[in-house]
């Protein structure tokens, strides 16, 4: 049986990363998915196949899931006004079906 959930998908720059990995951990996500990225976005196109003597500023795709949409609406919402004015990085939140939901 498929469960009503919540995923969070945060864009950032690497330098970002342990912050909000940390506010995750605070704020109850049960974990979290890490992955590398590359693109191209309003600010600039940051590819990963480049030499990078300062890897910072490369992104990341850090994604969680929560069965209490609100909950993760708010911590998408701390995440976005505590970094977001000053680094570059977008959240989007999108409904999702889990199974096994004492996971989440």
């Amino acid at each position: 049986m498929a469960f009503a959930a919540t995923t969070v998908t945060i864009i950032a720059e690497r330098l970002l990363q342990d912050r909000i990995t940390k506010l995750l951990d605070e704020t109850g996500a049960s974990g979290y998915t890490l992955v590398e990225g590359s693109g191209k976005g309003h600010h600039l196109t940051r590819t990963h196949d480049r030499p990078s003597i300062v890897r910072d500023f490369d992104i990341v795709r850090i994604e969680f899931v929560m069965l209490d949409g609100d909950h993760a609406r708010e911590i998408a919402q701390q995440i976005a006004d505590d970094y977001f004015t000053d680094y570059s990085g977008i959240i989007y939140i999108t409904p999702a079906e889990v199974l096994r939901s004492e996971r989440f």
